[in-house]
């Protein structure tokens, strides 16, 4: 008979004590000490016995998460040698993602496979955003598949060699290792060749020893487009005034030189035209002044892709340049660069952020 008192006092104890505690909470003060006077009256102990049961009901719980993980696991057994496209398809099925709580609206994974990727295509865009594509990858197992897609990778592919884009052997018949391994331009962004060097100026007519010296710097900026365009500009102003205006065609500065480029294996071949100088003959014209304004500059260019610092194509190494002035008369006059001894900085990728803010036309 004691034991069964002992024991129902220390029930209505933690019962006191645990309704103390729901007071306390909603803010009732006067209410949760009485209850807690109460319940220490019955068992003086009762506070420190909640907090024991308590902890053994959480490492309960903790072993229990820890079996379902375990479970989920072998459920999930992942072997190094299993590719990471076949895993998630064997896991996820056809559903491209799941929602992780209850959904009041339409929820992303409502839509079919093939939606999402059109949408891909457009995260990509015509100037071939593939950076952007990873990193939607990069969200969930469904988007990584769908940013896995083959066709994906194969227009993109398309992109650079039209000719030869059937030729997978060397590249185990994958698109996107293809598009990643072989040598290609980038199109976010531009490459910059910055060009410095010392001009001695006029000596003085007192000191024949002693000349000021200036250094000149000056850069070259090389603007890719996917469809085998490319703007190159030759200014004296830094790239935060220039990348922003190679944008697009209409953006470009004055004094701009469109062309257009091919690839072949590990070289790039530029053609760039300078823009005619009517302004110039206008202005001669006006004077009376002899008109010497070459009618046309042709610039070719050999660059070599490579690596820098451990990213693929991202340096263009120029190998071969000369220069072709056509005159009003049709004389031709070719001027070649000797490039030995790199005396021609090679281009350096800068990415440019505002080139992939909108996408105006789809991949």
């Amino acid at each position: 008979m004691d034991t069964m008192a002992t024991t129902s006092s220390e029930d209505d104890a933690k019962v006191l004590f645990r309704k103390g505690v729901d007071y306390e909470r909603e803010g009732f003060h006067y209410e949760a000490t009485r209850c807690y006077k109460r319940a220490l009256k019955l068992d003086p102990d009762v506070e420190k016995k909640i907090a024991d049961e308590e902890l053994v009901s959480r490492s309960m719980d903790t072993t229990a998460d820890e079996n379902n993980v375990s479970n989920d696991k072998s459920e999930d057994e992942y072997d190094n040698k299993e590719d990471l496209f076949l895993r998630f398809q064997r896991i996820l099925g056809p559903l491209i993602c799941f929602p992780a709580r209850p959904q009041l609206t339409t929820h992303f994974s409502a839509l079919p496979p093939e939606l999402v990727i059109y949408i891909f295509r457009w995260v990509v865009s015509y100037d071939l955003d593939l950076r952007m594509l990873e990193q939607c990858a990069a969200v969930c197992r469904g988007w990584y598949l769908c940013a896995r897609d083959p066709e994906l990778w194969r227009r993109a592919c398309s992109k650079f060699w039209p000719s030869n884009v059937n030729d997978l052997v060397p590249y185990d018949g994958n698109w996107r290792q293809m598009f990643i391994e072989r040598p290609n331009v980038l199109t976010i962004g531009c490459y910059i060749c910055k060009i410095t060097y010392v001009r001695r100026g006029e000596e003085s007519f007192r000191d024949n020893t002693n000349g000021p010296s200036f250094q000149v710097v000056y850069y070259r900026y090389l603007r890719f487009f996917s469809d085998g365009r490319v703007l190159m500009v030759l200014s004296y102003n830094p790239p935060y005034k220039i990348v922003r205006k190679l944008q697009t065609r209409e953006k470009a500065p004055f004094n701009v030189s469109p062309g257009h480029y091919r690839l072949s294996g590990t070289q790039l071949f530029l053609t760039l035209d300078s823009e005619d100088k009517e302004r110039d003959r206008e202005f001669n014209k006006k004077y009376g002044w002899e008109d010497n304004t070459e009618r046309k500059t042709t610039y070719n260019m050999v660059l070599e892709i490579s690596k820098y610092k451990s990213k693929q194509n991202w340096k263009l190494q120029c190998i071969d340049y000369e220069i072709v002035y056509q005159s009003r008369v049709n004389k031709v006059k070719v001027t070649k660069y000797d490039l030995t001894n790199n005396r021609f900085p090679p281009f350096i990728f800068s990415r440019v952020k505002c080139y992939s803010n909108e996408s105006e036309r789809v991949l």
